[in-house]
Formats: C-alpha cells, structure tokens, sequence
C-alpha cells in the first residue's frame, strides 16, 4: 500500500532534479560571449554574408577530416540529427535561451507556486539575515549597470522628459488609482495592492529596454528612468497619502518612509553608480559580469515575495480566496495598464513627439516597477491587512505588463528599411 505514494514521491523528485540541473545549466551556459555568435547564426549555418562557420576548418585538410570525422559520428551514433547539422540548435538550447530571456517572470510564478503550496522554504528564508539586505541588493546593482552617460543625451528633448516624467510620476498614478476604486474586487487586500502599484514610478530597467526593442530613442528612456527612479523615492510616499485609503484611523509615516526609502533605494543606487563611475576597470568588470548580475538582482526581486506570499499561506489566508478573485484582479491590472499606454501614446502624438520619442514614452511611462513596490510594501504598518495578498496583485500585474509590452514592442519595431529611409529623411 505504501508502493504508490513512494513513487510518486520519487517521482516528484526527479521532476524537481530535472528543473534545477535545467536551470543550473541554462545559468552555467548563458555566457555574454556567446551572444553575438548566437545572434548571427542562421538556419543555414552561416555566420555574416558569405562565412560559414566551419570556415576556419577548410583551410586545413587535417581539419576538414576530423570535422567530417566529427560529424560522421554525430549523425551516425545513433544522436540527435539537430547535432548533426552545424545552423540547427537543439531543444535544450531552445529551453536554455527561453529561460535565460523569462528568468524573471518565471521565476516570479515559481515563487507564487511554491510559496502558496508549499510555504516551508519561504518561512526559512525569511529567517536569514542576509534576506533583509535583498532590497538594498536590487538598487546597488542597478546603480552599477545603470548608464547616466548616455541618458544625458535626451536632455535636449524637453517636451518628451517633461511629459514622461509628469506621466511617470503623477498622471497615470491618478488615472491608475482611481480606475482602480471604479471596480471593487471581493478581496480589499488584492484592491490595495493594486493601487499602491499604481503609486509607483517606472521600471529600473524593462522599460528601456523594451523601448529600445521597439526603435524607440534609448538615451530618452534611460534619461526618464534615471530621473523617476530618484524623484520617485519622495513623490510614492505624497501620492499614496493623497490618492489611497486605508481605513481603520491608519496614516502613512511620510517622512519616515522617505528616510528608509533613501537608505534602502537612493543610497544603493548612488554606491552602486559610484562604483561604476570608479574607473575603466571597474565598467570592464561590470561589463564582463553583468549577465550573473542581472541573475542576482533577480534573484533578490523573487525573495522578497516568496517570503511573504510563504508566510500568509502558512496562516491559511489564501484558503479563502477563489480562483475569480485572483483572475479579477490579473484582468483589472491588465486593463488599467492597457489604458496607461493608450494614454502616453495620444499624449504623445498631441505633443507631436517623433516616433522613436514616443515609443520610449509609451514603454517607459506605462510601466510600474515592482520591486520598490514591495520595497514601500515592507515599510507599511502592519494593520493595513496581510501583505502576502497585497502582493500578488502586484507581483501578477508586473508580470502581464511584461507580457503584453513584449508583444507590442516585438509588432512595433520599425522594419530595417523604414527606418533607414526615416533617418535620412531627419
């Protein structure tokens, strides 16, 4: 009788061994150095107009023999013809590249998982020490990989940084908070969450970069990145005594939250940008180890919610919550985000921005960073309800918001030639 639930448990954990060797290996072979050979490889296997890569092989006959050699054993020991065929690319590398690209958000429906149905890790983790350093840790790296060199280009745009950083910082926090009180969900901690993400500034660094995926102006979005993320630290604490109700007699520390606001964001920032700004090798260093560091900022944005999600799920708080509910809130946060980009987009056009201008504007401004929302999350008293529930909302907005400016930013590019023919047109 007891031959049925051994097995299943052993085989849960060979399903769990299976997903960490995966993402062990995915972390081990994402290597920068691999990227532009990636980038250029083509289904033909060739590498750039005319090169092929085994071009360095033919210049040798003794070369030209062991890679038949090679590939002769490949194709013919019984492997995978994708091996076989120097273009193709194995489904391990298809899987490698699709989490190294979603570490993130995946990691973050991993968290809500594992923390909502099996709360032990989480509880553990809450307990180290080094778990309260995570939000700091999040800030120092995006201070060291944060680019102020080239932002300082944008500054000739005034119309573009003034309406994205009136956007940012007080437009779609008013529409978000009061679309938002419109539909009241069941649960009042999924409402609260959602507004108090409304509150909050734009993403340290997603929405540069979707910008820049699109064709939009990256020196315009690092520069609205650099001077929301610091503004952002004093306007979230106003906005939210302004625009969110508590209840229950509770009133904000304003000056308090901005003192550990500029402990816990500004001043990592600033040390981090410091160490950047150090000298030529501390940038060659950043550079060369900036794929392990976007890891392990990640890794920080993940801890802080599977901690709380763990320990409101150990109190049995999600018992009571429906399916609905949850997805009410997805579908709320979603629709409140669709409106922010529809409104920088008019915005925009009004102001008769140029098209690479407005994509950054439209990305920038209508993203909602996460990780200072669970930063001020953290600072709350603790009477404004459980902050587990408050969170996934937020954490569940971030990650649809990535969804749907992925999609827009992916159908939005400007084709090669268009843009070439904009630019000379300029």
């Amino acid at each position: 009788q007891k031959m049925p639930g051994r097995r299943a448990a052993a085989t849960s954990l060979r399903m769990m061994s299976a997903a960490l060797l995966l993402a062990a290996h995915a972390g081990a072979f994402s290597m920068p150095q691999a990227a532009p050979f990636a980038g250029k490889l083509s289904v033909t296997g060739s590498l750039g107009p005319g090169r092929s890569p085994w071009a360095h092989a033919q210049r040798s006959p003794l070369r030209t023999q062991r890679a038949g050699r090679l590939s002769q054993r490949m194709s013919g020991g019984g492997g995978s013809s994708d091996a076989a065929v120097p273009g193709s690319r194995g489904k391990l590398a298809v899987v490698r590249d699709f989490v190294d690209a979603q570490f993130l958000p995946l990691g973050l429906l991993l968290a809500i998982m594992v923390g909502l149905s099996f709360p032990a890790p989480g509880l553990w983790l809450g307990e180290q020490s080094f778990t309260k350093l995570a939000p700091a840790g999040i800030f120092l790296i995006g201070g060291m990989k944060l680019r102020t060199e080239e932002a300082k280009r944008a500054m000739r745009d005034v119309k573009a940084v003034t309406w994205g950083v009136l956007s940012i910082l007080v437009v779609t926090c008013l529409i978000g908070t009061k679309l938002n009180s419109l539909v009241p969900l069941r649960v009042p901690e999924f409402s609260l969450g959602i507004a108090i993400f409304m509150c909050m500034p734009c993403t340290i660094n997603s929405g540069a970069g979707l910008a820049a995926q699109a064709g939009g102006n990256f020196a315009l979005a690092l520069m609205l990145t650099v001077i929301c993320s610091t503004l952002g630290v004093f306007t979230v604490p106003f906005m939210m005594e302004r625009l969110l109700d508590f209840g229950g007699g509770i009133t904000l520390p304003v000056g308090e939250m901005i003192q550990k606001l500029c402990l816990t964001v500004l001043a990592p920032i600033a040390i981090g940008k410091a160490i950047a700004a150090s000298g030529p090798a501390a940038k060659a260093e950043i550079k060369t180890y900036g794929k392990p560091l976007t890891y392990l900022s990640n890794m920080f944005i993940i801890i802080t919610p599977w901690i709380q999600l763990s320990r409101s799920s150990s109190r049995g708080v999600f018992q009571a919550v429906a399916l609905s509910d949850t997805l009410a809130a997805v579908a709320l946060g979603a629709a409140i985000h669709l409106v922010f980009l529809a409104v920088n987009f008019v915005g925009s056009k009004i102001l008769g921005l140029s098209s690479d201008m407005c994509k950054s504007v439209v990305f920038v401004a209508s993203g909602k960073t996460l990780p200072l929302c669970l930063t001020v999350l953290s600072i709350l008293p603790a009477g404004i309800g459980d902050k587990g529930l408050i969170a996934l909302p937020a954490i569940l907005g971030h990650f649809s918001q990535i969804v749907m400016d992925s999609a827009i930013a992916a159908s939005w590019k400007t084709p090669p030639k268009e843009e070439d023919q904009r630019r000379t047109l300029a």
